[in-house]
This record gives structure tokens, C-alpha cells and sequence, in this order.
């Protein structure tokens, strides 16, 4: 009688809805853990009911073209043992259904475009993290280890020239992670210009075997600014003059821009002349007698200047023309071959077509309120020459580590918008963005800070 109820009671179970419903249960709730085994997003999971209907199916018509083989081996279709291997296969197929469709469809997720947000305290685990931070295998793994990294992530060669931004408070490890880009750029023989506060890069990366050059009137391995030798074209001279003086906001603009007249008529008559000593082109400039200069510039856009009415206007223009040139008086005191920032941008270590080589512009706390405006010039003078060789990976790496001591480098948004398909990878440091606002102005610093594709944030103060 016991043995009779339980063959009803199986008899009942394996057949109708309550059949179907019991072999459906058998594949969605295996095939469900075998999704979230394999860490499926919650909207694969909700998919998981209508992909247990077609496995049910095949596990139904599977036991029923098996049936005779399984009567043969003593399974009935309505015993415990036929029972018991049907919900095995079921819970069998709905597992190893859920965890490859889960694997699978991770794997189809590719990576287009936009931020990823990496911890630098844990590898990048996800497909789409490697791919777009350059970390595969075979050819990949290659890349990265010709490639550079940053925080000890690898960063993929189309992201490089997205430019860097690289903000936090004083001792957090700004010097630490671009000396880590450095480290893998140099090593693969990329250039640098490195606007260097404190020596510290030059301590660590200066190899004169390797062309390295150094450009600091006050240290006594320096080249010598040839002033002259960034004119190839008249046109040079106003690019040397914007770059000398760049524009400003507020009241001074005006006098800014009387100054750069100035400045490029003294400097285009000079040359003129065949004068290209920068002792005289300084004298010239900031001493001269008013006499002289209007003997020098008649019938040049400064001559209205030098009117007798207008002494105590050029007072003034010349007042921002000896700040923007005070460095020159250094300059014209050293012994030591000339050089030029344009021609070494473009044809590398003493016009040798070195691809090779670092531009070092080191200085210290006390020599930066002489510097400044010359060292803003040297980088903006590279910049443009890198834009003026035409398209092409020149991998050649501008570095401003506390980018705010340098004062405003003119052009510098354009340049970061630009600099993308000539090669140029922009590095910039600094301690917060209100530091870049007082500088540039929000507006522009709005944008230098936006067109950084790639950012590592430290320990910061402010809100931004």
C-alpha cells in the first residue's frame, strides 16, 4: 500500500503543470546562482526566467528520447531514480547555462570611450578597465611595457597625448607620479622640456651622454639663450614678444601691449642693424637714452612712443618691458654655447636630428621671481614650435610641475586643445584649481583643467 501511494504521488508530480513547474524550478534557480557565481549585473539576472523556459525544454525532450535506454537500465518513468536524475540534469544545465551566459556577455562588453575611475590601490579587473588602460596579453602586454604608467597603472598609448593633470596639497606625491611618467617615457627614448622647481627632475633624470641640455642662466652648465636664434621669420619677433609679455586682464592690458610694440620694434631694428648680442639688445631695451631709441625706431609702430609729450607714457612701457626682460641681463653674462628652444624642438641636439634628449629648466625659490616670465616664454615658445612641425607622434613630453609659480603661459588652453595630434603630451602639476583661477582666470582655467584627459587626484584642501 506505502509503496503504491508513493508511485501516485511521483505519478502526480512528473506529469501536468505540477511536472512543468517542478523541472522549471530544477533550471532557473541553478541557472540563477550560476549568474551571480559568475557576478552578472542585477538586469541579466531578471532575464534569468525567460532563459530557464527553452533550457526546460531541451531537458524534457532530452529524458524523453532517453527513456527507453533509462527503462532498460531499470529507471521506470515514474520511480525516484528516474525523478532524481532529471532534476540533476536540469540543475546540471541551468547552472552552467547562467555562469557561461554571464561570462560571455562580459566579454562582449567593450569599452567606447569616457572616464574610468581607477583605485590606484587595486589592479584594473574589469575588460573594459584593461583594454582602455592598455593591460592584455601578447601584443598588449608588450605595449605596456614600452609604455608609460601613472600611480602604477599603465596608460594606453592613445591616452598619453589626452594631456595629465595632476593635483593635490603639498606633499602628497605630485614630483612622485610625474617622475613615474617620466621614468617609462625616457626610457623609451621620448623627449622632454621639464620646467623643474627645485632641481629635483634634473637630480634624478639628467644625462648629458644623452644630449641632455640645461637652461638656467644662474647654474654654470646652462647653454646660453640665444635670443636671436628664435628668429627665422620677421614674424618670430611678435611671437617672441607675446611670449615674453603675455596678455594680462584688468588695467595693465593695455600697457602689456604698448610694451610688446616696444619690445618688437627694438628687437626688428636691432636685427636689422646685424646686431644679435643680447648684452646690447638688453641695453637697448632698459637703459638706452630716449635719444638714441628715437634715432632707432623712427618710422616703426613704437615710434609715437618716444615723443616728447609722451615721456611719462614710456616710462611705463618701458617699466613693464624691463620686467618682462630682466632675465636677459643674466643671460648676456654667461660664457657658454648658444642655444635655441625652437631649433632643438625641431631638429633635436645641435640641430643633429637627435629624437633623443631632455630640455631640463631647473630653478630654485629665490631665482624664480627673475625667471619666470623667461622660463613662461621658453615653454611657449616650445609649444608652438612643437604645433608648427607639422602631424605626427613626435612624443615630445611638456612637463610644468607646480604649473601656478610659472605665472601665466600664454596660449597654454589653445596648446592642450592643439598639441593632441602633433604628438604633444602636456604633464601639469599644481596644488588646486583656484591656484590655476588666479593665475589664468576661472574661465580660462576652466578650460587648461578640462582639456586634461587624464587626472590623478591626491590629498586636495579645496572644494573643487
Amino acid at each position: 500500500m506505502s509503496s503504491g501511494l508513493h508511485l501516485a504521488q511521483w505519478a502526480t508530480l512528473l506529469h501536468g503543470w505540477s511536472g512543468l513547474a517542478v523541472a522549471y524550478a530544477a533550471v532557473q534557480t541553478p541557472m540563477l546562482a550560476g549568474m551571480m557565481q559568475a557576478r552578472a549585473p542585477i538586469r541579466q539576472m531578471l532575464l534569468s526566467p525567460f532563459l530557464a523556459a527553452p533550457a526546460t525544454a531541451l531537458v524534457g525532450v532530452g529524458m524523453a528520447g532517453a527513456a527507453p535506454w533509462l527503462q532498460a537500465w531499470g529507471l521506470a518513468n515514474e520511480g525516484l531514480g528516474f525523478f532524481a536524475l532529471g532534476v540533476t540534469l536540469s540543475a546540471g544545465l541551468g547552472y552552467a547555462t547562467g555562469a557561461h551566459v554571464a561570462r560571455a556577455a562580459r566579454a562582449f562588453r567593450v569599452y567606447q570611450r569616457g572616464t574610468i575611475v581607477a583605485d590606484a590601490q587595486k589592479p584594473a579587473r574589469s575588460s573594459a578597465a584593461r583594454r582602455a588602460l592598455g593591460v592584455g596579453l601578447g601584443r598588449d602586454s608588450q605595449r605596456r611595457r614600452r609604455g608609460v604608467t601613472l600611480a602604477g597603472h599603465a596608460v594606453a598609448a592613445l591616452d598619453e597625448t589626452k594631456h595629465f593633470k595632476i593635483v593635490g596639497t603639498t606633499g602628497t606625491g605630485k614630483s612622485t607620479a610625474i617622475r613615474e611618467l617620466l621614468r617609462g617615457a625616457l626610457a623609451r627614448g621620448d623627449r622632454a622640456i621639464i620646467a623643474d622647481p627645485d632641481g629635483g627632475y634634473l637630480e634624478r633624470f639628467y644625462d648629458p651622454a644623452r644630449g641632455d641640455v640645461i637652461l638656467n642662466p644662474f647654474d654654470a652648465r646652462s647653454r646660453k639663450w640665444h635670443v636671436f636664434g628664435e628668429i627665422d621669420h620677421p614674424y618670430d619677433i611678435d611671437q617672441l614678444a607675446r611670449s615674453l609679455i603675455p596678455d594680462q586682464s584688468g588695467p595693465e592690458r593695455s600697457w602689456r601691449a604698448y610694451a610688446r610694440t616696444f619690445l618688437s620694434a627694438v628687437t626688428r631694428q636691432a636685427r636689422c642693424a646685424g646686431c644679435e648680442d643680447v648684452a646690447e639688445l638688453y641695453r637697448l631695451l632698459v637703459s638706452a637714452e630716449t635719444g638714441e631709441l628715437r634715432t632707432l625706431l623712427r618710422g616703426t609702430p613704437a615710434q609715437p612712443f618716444l615723443e616728447e609729450q609722451n615721456g611719462r607714457m614710456f616710462d611705463s612701457i618701458r617699466s613693464v618691458t624691463s620686467s618682462a626682460v630682466g632675465a636677459l641681463e643674466y643671460v648676456a653674462d654667461q660664457q657658454a654655447p648658444p642655444f635655441s628652444v625652437r631649433k632643438w624642438v625641431a631638429h633635436g641636439h645641435d640641430g643633429a636630428q637627435v629624437s633623443r634628449g631632455v630640455l631640463f629648466i631647473p630653478y630654485r625659490a629665490g631665482q624664480i621671481a627673475a625667471l619666470r616670465s623667461t622660463i613662461s616664454a621658453w615653454l611657449r615658445l616650445a609649444i608652438f614650435e612643437a604645433m608648427n612641425r607639422g602631424e605626427g607622434d613626435q612624443r615630445l613630453w611638456f612637463v610644468a610641475d607646480e604649473l601656478d609659480a610659472l605665472g601665466q603661459i600664454d596660449g597654454l588652453k589653445d596648446a592642450l586643445a592643439r598639441l593632441r595630434k602633433f604628438g604633444g603630451r602636456c604633464v601639469l602639476g599644481f596644488q588646486s584649481i583656484a591656484q590655476v583661477s588666479s593665475t589664468y582666470g576661472m574661465g580660462e582655467a576652466q578650460s587648461i583643467v578640462e582639456n586634461c584627459g587624464n587626472t590623478l587626484i591626491l590629498r586636495c584642501s579645496g572644494s573643487e
